[in-house]
């Protein structure tokens, strides 16, 4: 189960809106200094937040934290069906139209329509499996935890005691 924690935002009937800090591996990435993915990542202009909706069986006010998971085998299928199918499609098409003696031409539209019905299909498919990649409200974190205002995510609020 992938997990991370987060604050509940809005509650609706059985699901929750829970906003996490939006994370990347650039930091503890070795390759970090020559790579290009690591200078878009700090001059990026949208929010360091993410917002999920999540199912919920418990019952949790806004400001609780949570955390929210997915299952891996549900990423996996998902990643498959959006990455992988419409590339095997495009090249089972290719293949088809060499086989039946096509001309380069041919090979190339064959390619494109595959690929956009393998688009097209996972378009279908994911409107009618949509809790395919369900996420989950997992468990609801004690209110001593409560520390997501001013940028103090992850941190527990201090109580003006040290």
């Amino acid at each position: 189960m992938i997990e991370e924690q987060g604050r509940v935002l809005a509650v609706q009937c059985d699901f929750v809106w829970v906003e996490t800090i939006r994370q990347s591996g650039c930091s503890s990435c070795i390759a970090r200094n020559g790579c290009g993915q690591h200078l878009s990542e700090q001059y990026r202009a949208s929010s360091s937040f993410s917002y999920i909706k999540a199912l919920c069986p418990w019952v949790v006010k806004k400001g609780d934290m949570v955390v929210v998971g997915i299952p891996e085998d549900s990423l996996l299928k998902a990643s498959f069906l959006i990455y992988l199918f419409p590339l095997l499609l495009m090249m089972a098409g290719i293949w088809l139209s060499s086989v039946m003696g096509g001309t380069d031409w041919l090979l190339l539209i064959s390619a494109g329509l595959l690929l956009a019905c393998g688009f097209g299909a996972v378009r279908l498919f994911g409107k009618r499996s949509a809790d395919m990649c369900r996420v989950d409200v997992v468990k609801v974190l004690p209110s001593d935890n409560l520390s997501l205002s001013g940028g103090t995510f992850g941190r527990k609020l201090s109580s003006g005691q040290d």
